[in-house]
């Protein structure tokens, strides 16, 4: 072998060590040993793993020139110089926008900035998860502090205050003692008036939205480019940010410094949210004089209902004539009449202002459904219609499941009324049976009219009617079968008619199957009115008409009785008189209303270290909420106008 070959392998062998030599320089094996992160003590087992597995997926680095690639664990990667993703570019944006202001120009760079960083760390957490296998979200967040500090972003300091969670309680509170942004502009010998670590904070939160599944965003502080001792972040759903920021910034060590920061908006979504904020506010304004509208029309119909309702039970506990008795039975059917068009209204509007709320309580659905029986037996009768009623009942159903005993009769209510009225002769049945392990399928059949088929779609609409003419031969509001149709949805099920017309329907509607117990609990019996009773009570109400009312029903059942006019003689009554055992509280009245009347009575009580009175409020407010008010005012128990005798009764008889 010639001289000239042999120099040229020597020389081509001195390359090639050459070049490993180079690629050992850039072995991350060699960096300096130490945590690359810090953490509270709690979960710093999980990030020492991290830094174990984060470390070794490193050390295979890669870089050859010649083809322009840098390679780790055969992912390709890009050196930026970090300036051109800072002080740089955020300096080109403010002079390509200069005409809208140096605040304006500033935010779109930060923004955009934060946008790509927030899509990278979701990416690269996706990507590093995946060839980490990585599950538990805690796992996944220790991965990214510790590739923020190997892939040059920041060292990541995490604060023993946080709280990282899956839920709406996310909160992490973290410093970069070494950011890659805020080093560009003091290398610069740049001071900024703002925190400028945007992509850090972009590229984290976007690194946890992945790891924990839930929307996250991150707010910088402070900041060392601007003059703070630390940069210092504050990530949380998008929601909590302002409340966590709020916090931070009203601590009393700050109180003397100047706390600027920004949270951060995305272009699109900045214009999107601004235009959902504005129709959810207006959406929210209608909804409130909607329901602030019927909340008063409420009011002021069940005011006057009560009177008539409550004046016809009281008359029909005397001794009239028969002709007598029937015109009162009739004033008290067609008053009930009103009350449920009045309640099928308002169940519209809550049902489309989602307040309805369903329950799930332990029910017999064999005795529900017995009443029901009964209840239907008494409308046949007052219909005078031939029409056999007959009841069925699966033996595979348990006695009690979980049900809302109240919306349930209230959909077989419309369903059974509707048969009656729709039927002359015939029968109807009505009953449940099993239709699986977890769905019973209650069922209406008729032998009346029936319904045609391009009509059966239509009755289960709002108002909707077979007949709307001014000539037809039934009556009714057409919102029976609509909210019969959404309290079903509502709970889970669904509800459908089969009918030839002429040849009668059925109704079928399906509802979860929750077996509560196979075992019946003994029922508590009716209290009766009693005969004697001389307990006194306080009964306030400003309407005179049914200030009297209530009073001759209390006194009818033998309580003495004071009454107070509005909230504030009802309070004076209550510090002077004595031996009061129970407050019959109005809500709506002049002076002062009755939820204010029942917190100064509960503060008097507390205050005197007296005995708490039972205060029942009895009221024409009936909407959703209304409840909940007077509880949480103070009240221990709550009736809707308008009441009957025995309801009344039996509700102060559990306090006395």
């Amino acid at each position: 072998m010639s001289d000239v070959k042999k120099t040229e392998e020597l020389l081509a062998k001195i390359a090639k060590l050459e070049q490993e030599n180079a690629m050992l320089k850039r072995d991350f094996s060699s960096v300096s040993k130490g945590d690359t992160v810090s953490v509270p003590d709690a979960i710093k087992p999980l990030f020492d793993e991290a830094q174990k597995i984060v470390g070794e997926y490193f050390r295979n680095l890669k870089m050859d020139p010649t083809r322009g690639t840098i390679e780790i664990n055969d992912q390709r990667y890009v050196l930026v110089r970090a300036s051109a993703l800072s002080n740089d570019f955020l300096n080109t944006i403010q002079h390509l926008y200069s005409d809208r202001g140096e605040k304006e120009a500033l935010s779109i760079g930060k923004n955009f900035l934060f946008d790509i960083a927030h899509v990278i760390g979701m990416n690269d957490a996706k990507n590093f998860h995946q060839k980490m296998n990585l599950v538990d979200p805690i796992a996944k967040l220790s991965a990214g502090p510790v590739h923020f500090a190997y892939s040059g972003w920041a060292y990541v300091d995490i604060k023993p205050e946080s709280t990282p969670s899956p839920d709406d309680n996310y909160y992490l509170i973290y410093n970069h003692p070494f950011s890659f942004e805020a080093d560009s502009w003091i290398r610069s010998g740049k001071k900024s008036d703002t925190p400028v670590c945007v992509m850090n904070s972009g590229y984290s939160s976007g690194w946890c939205e992945e790891s924990f599944g839930i929307p996250l965003t991150a707010v910088e502080v402070t900041c060392k480019a601007k003059g703070d001792e630390h940069c210092t972040f504050i990530m949380s759903p998008p929601h909590k940010i302002q409340e966590h920021v709020n916090r931070f910034t009203s601590d009393s060590k700050y109180v003397n410094k100047k706390i600027t920061y920004d949270i951060p908006t995305f272009f699109e979504r900045k214009k999107v949210e601004e235009e959902m904020r504005n129709a959810r506010k207006k959406a929210e304004e209608s909804d409130k004089a909607k329901s602030e509208f019927l909340a008063n029309m409420s009011h002021e119909i069940r005011t006057p209902m009560n009177a008539i309702i409550g004046y016809v039970d009281l008359m029909l506990q005397d001794k009239v004539s028969r002709e007598h008795r029937d015109y009162l039975e009739t004033l008290k059917d067609s008053g009930k009449l009103l009350l449920n068009l009045i309640n099928d209204i308002l169940d519209v509007s809550k049902i489309e202002a989602g307040q309805l709320v369903i329950e799930s309580v332990p029910h017999s659905l064999s005795d529900l459904l017995a009443l029901k029986e009964s209840w239907a037996k008494e409308l046949v009768l007052k219909s005078g219609q031939t029409i056999q009623l007959i009841k069925k009942y699966s033996d595979a159903i348990a006695d009690e499941v979980y049900i809302d005993p109240l919306r349930l009769q209230q959909i077989l209510n419309n369903l059974l009324s509707n048969a009656i009225k729709f039927t002359n002769k015939g029968a109807i049945e009505f009953g449940v049976v099993l239709k699986d392990e977890t769905m019973l399928e209650f069922y209406v059949k008729d032998s009346g009219i029936g319904i045609n088929t391009k009509d059966q779609n239509k009755i289960f609409e709002m108002f909707g009617q077979v007949d709307a003419s001014s000539t037809r031969e039934h009556g009714g509001s057409g919102l029976g079968l609509t909210i019969s149709k959404k309290l079903v949805e509502i709970m889970g099920g669904k509800i459908w008619v089969e009918s030839i017309k002429g040849q009668g329907a059925t109704f079928f509607f399906t509802l979860p199957y929750k077996p509560a117990s196979s075992v019946k609990e003994k029922k508590a019996k009716t209290v009766k009115v009693p005969e004697v009773l001389k307990d006194r009570l306080l009964l306030v109400e400003d309407n005179l008409i049914n200030q009297r009312l209530t009073k001759l029903i209390l006194e009818k059942a033998g309580y003495e009785v004071i009454t107070a006019n509005n909230g504030q003689e009802a309070v004076d009554y209550y510090k002077t008189e004595k031996n009061i055992k129970i407050v019959i509280m109005d809500i709506q009245m002049p002076v002062l209303d009755g939820l204010s009347a029942t917190q100064i009575i509960r503060f008097h009580e507390a205050e005197q270290k007296l005995n708490r009175t039972p205060i029942i409020a009895l009221t024409a407010h009936a909407m959703q909420g209304d409840k909940e008010k007077c509880i949480e005012a103070g009240c221990d128990n709550y009736l809707s106008k308008p009441i009957m005798l025995d309801v009344l009764v039996n509700t102060i008889k559990k306090y006395i």
